[in-house]
């Protein structure tokens, strides 16, 4: 009734079929499909077991692959590339530590304390402080036009105690000069004037001949 091939199934022939309707070989190839599909299945569900309980950890195991990432002493490509991003973070921390450097700074390490001297100047009509700088307003270089004295504002420390008004037009020989006049703010004297306004940056300002004194006393409110 059949063959046996190896531990398959044993193939029968149904009832009422002679062995030449169901000979031997078609008997041995339907053992061989059994045999075939119940491996399959065995493989599928030996597959879903391992996947459904910790498949990665027991294919970690089996594969030596895993076991060459895992392996004490040994460096994968992704620990070189993680370690080479933090070298490089280091070295531009390093470099951005080499280009600032923090100083405790006090006014007892400033060398300028006591090597500049100020000085005041009042106006000369009524005596009211006026000007305070670092260099004596009374020694500045004079303009040809008009023999004010031109205070160089980058190089010089100064304030001006004054009062800004409008803004004056002068006819020159190379053409128009615009002026911005400051004065006193008791008797408002015209003290001096810078080519821009008080809000932006000017190369010089100008102080009139002799509206200022070096000495309140000097003024003339204090001669009357």
């Amino acid at each position: 009734f059949g063959s046996r091939e190896g531990s398959g199934p044993r193939a029968t022939r149904p009832r009422g079929t002679s062995h030449a309707a169901f000979p031997p070989s078609a008997a041995m190839e339907i053992g061989g499909m059994g045999f075939a599909e119940g491996t399959a299945d065995n493989n599928e569900i030996e597959k879903f077991r391992t996947e459904g309980h910790g498949g990665t950890a027991n294919k970690r195991g089996e594969d030596p692959n895993w076991r060459i990432k895992t392996a004490a002493g040994e460096q994968t490509l992704a620990d070189l590339k993680r370690r080479a991003r933090e070298e490089l973070v280091e070295q531009l921390e390093e470099n951005q530590n080499k280009r600032f450097k923090i100083v405790n700074f006090t006014s007892e390490d400033s060398h300028v304390v006591g090597e500049k001297t100020l000085h005041s100047f009042y106006c000369a009509i009524c005596g009211e402080h006026a000007v305070t700088s670092d260099v004596d307003c009374m020694k500045l270089p004079k303009r040809s036009t008009d023999k004010a004295g031109a205070l160089e504002e980058s190089m010089y420390f100064h304030k001006k105690y004054a009062n800004f008004g409008e803004r004056i037009l002068l006819r020159r020989q190379n053409g128009v000069e615009k002026q911005f006049r400051f004065y006193c703010r008791q008797c408002r004297q015209p003290i001096g004037y810078r080519p821009s306004p008080p809000e932006e940056t000017s190369k010089f300002s100008y102080f009139y001949p002799g509206a200022l004194v070096r000495e309140q006393g000097s003024a003339v409110a204090f001669h009357k």
